[in-house]
């Protein structure tokens, strides 16, 4: 009997192609007509394959620590790169700015299509344009109930991904079968999303500005900080940093009642959690020695450190008129200044939701798999990888190093049970 992939993106399409390997029959089925979607829009189209050094203390799970370090640590980055490179015949190129590996084509259908023949050539069966609906145990495996008829297998993977970027197959499907079969969830929230803004700071008249910030915020009493690119947008803020940290304000607002719901664009944050910026290299210290400048228009100090359109919204924040001088700035308004400049509170009125959001937070609790094969504690023959489980990093590679991972772990490990079940006459 066969080993069925539910979900042909990127960690399906690695499950697959190693299951194969491992010598098992493997039917590949995917939803949309060609599979492998998010990899074609990850990156600006260049697919950000792996980042260059794997920062395991940033990825979030509410499952046990370890069980996450322990999956990712289980097929190293050498090796994942040397995957691409001598298996898939894609050479990939370091971005030394961003310390982001991707392939030296800049094309990420290479990444895609590269993935898609790898496994053909190793007998994968592709069944694209097909959705399941149900998956049933049955006598020595599990019945599949497909758009496209009902399917037999001993094995099957789940690689359904989350809630994020529908658009590209996203569904939910495959938490909703997870608890059908009996398995915990951890309640799903976008992450890695853009955050909507309040009407009331006036931050629409700062769309399009751009600088690379710090940001910081304590949810749960836990200090969680990000650096880099940020951009305000006429609804809010983006920009690397941004997403990076935007789960500190998603994750505990968005406990739904189904791990299977949608989230509307717009819906309100958890408005305890505050965000706080800094918008440049300089903390309070260095900006008590820049206003000690000598009768110097305090624009213009701003303007050499940060944006001058937002330099001068900050000024009519802190009540500071656009003309005054060091000369005749007072010390309440130079503190009042220094705060919005080092630790301004982001107002953040709610975020984008699944549609805009890279990853899908929570999911299938680590716990409820073997973290060695990724197969259910709770339903023997069934295995799970990529974004289903409760676990997301940063941006930069990391997400996609979680799929390749915990992808070739389930396919491997159920080539291996079907093997040992049904051995070769």
């Amino acid at each position: 009997m066969s080993v069925a992939v539910v979900g042909g993106g990127a960690a399906g399409l690695v499950a697959a192609a190693f299951a194969a390997t491992g010598g098992a029959e493997v039917t590949l089925i995917e939803r949309t007509a060609d599979g492998g979607r998010k990899i074609l829009i990850s990156g600006g189209g260049r697919c950000n394959v792996l980042p260059s050094e794997l920062a395991l203390d940033r990825f979030v799970t509410d499952s046990p620590a370890h069980l996450l370090r322990g999956m990712l640590r289980s097929w190293p980055l050498p090796e994942q790169r040397a995957f691409f490179e001598r298996d898939l015949g894609i050479p990939l190129a370091l971005e030394e700015a961003s310390g982001k590996l991707f392939p030296q084509s800049n094309r990420a259908k290479d990444i895609r299509d590269g993935l898609v023949a790898f496994a053909r050539a190793r007998g994968v069966r592709m069944q694209f344009s097909t959705s399941v609906t149900a998956i049933q145990p049955s006598t020595g495996g599990f019945t599949l109930r497909t758009s496209n008829g009902d399917l037999q297998a001993a094995r099957v993977i789940l690689a359904t991904g989350g809630l994020s970027v529908p658009a590209t197959g996203s569904d939910g499907t495959g938490l909703q079968v997870a608890a059908e079969l009996g398995h915990r969830l951890i309640p799903t929230y976008p992450a890695l999303t853009p955050l909507l803004g309040s009407s009331a700071s006036g931050h629409a008249l700062l769309s399009g500005v751009s600088l690379d910030v710090r940001l910081r915020a304590k949810p749960d009493g836990r200090m969680v900080e990000t650096s880099g690119g940020f951009l305000f947008t006429h609804r809010g803020y983006s920009g690397p940093s941004v997403l990076d940290i935007s789960h500190t304000v998603t994750r505990e607002s968005r406990s739904a009642s189904s791990a299977s719901s949608a989230v509307t664009p717009g819906a309100m944050a958890d408005r305890s959690v505050a965000i706080r910026a800094q918008w440049s290299a300089l903390d309070a210290a260095a900006w008590e020695s820049v206003f000690d400048a000598p009768s110097t228009l305090i624009s213009s100090l701003l303007a050499r450190h940060v944006p001058a359109r937002l330099g001068e919204h900050l000024m009519r924040e802190a009540g500071i008129p656009p003309d005054r001088r060091t000369s005749g700035l007072r010390r309440t308004e130079r503190l009042s200044l220094i705060g919005h400049l080092t630790s301004y509170v982001l107002p953040v009125g709610g975020d984008e939701g699944y549609k805009k959001a890279e990853v899908t937070g929570g999911g299938v609790a680590l716990d409820e798999v073997e973290p060695r094969t990724l197969e259910s504690r709770r339903c023997q023959g069934l295995y799970f990888c990529g974004e289903i489980l409760d676990a997301f990093g940063p941006i930069g590679g990391h997400n996609f190093a979680w799929a390749w991972a915990t992808g070739r772990a389930a396919g491997l490990a159920a080539a291996e049970a079907n093997t040992r079940t049904h051995p070769a006459p």
